[in-house]
């Protein structure tokens, strides 16, 4: 079976969808200029598997929509813990975990 590429078609499709989000990230910082408001940029990675009490990153912290930290015994819905951990990577909020 020939695979016809497909590493190469991966890598491409991945430059696209890269230079897609940075237009993308271009046009919303400009808005958000334009409307004296400030764009911060945060890293999404395990921002609902991060636990906002005690900072533990684990995959088995997140079973769908219900978060359950497996250090702390966190409980709270995934969404929420997300949502929070952005806030608390923006610098939005200040984190009680030192």
């Amino acid at each position: 079976m020939v695979r016809r590429g497909a590493a190469s078609k991966a890598g491409l499709n991945r430059s696209i969808l890269d230079a897609g989000w940075g237009v993308f990230l271009g046009i919303l910082a400009q808005k958000a200029e334009s409307a004296a408001r400030v764009l911060i940029p945060v890293d999404p990675r395990n921002t609902s598997r991060t636990c906002p009490e005690c900072g533990h990153v684990d995959a088995q912290n997140r079973d769908g929509e219900k978060f359950q930290c497996t250090s702390c015994q966190h409980i709270d819905h995934a969404d929420r813990v997300g949502a929070w951990n952005v806030a608390l990577r923006a610098g939005l909020v200040l984190p009680d975990v030192a």
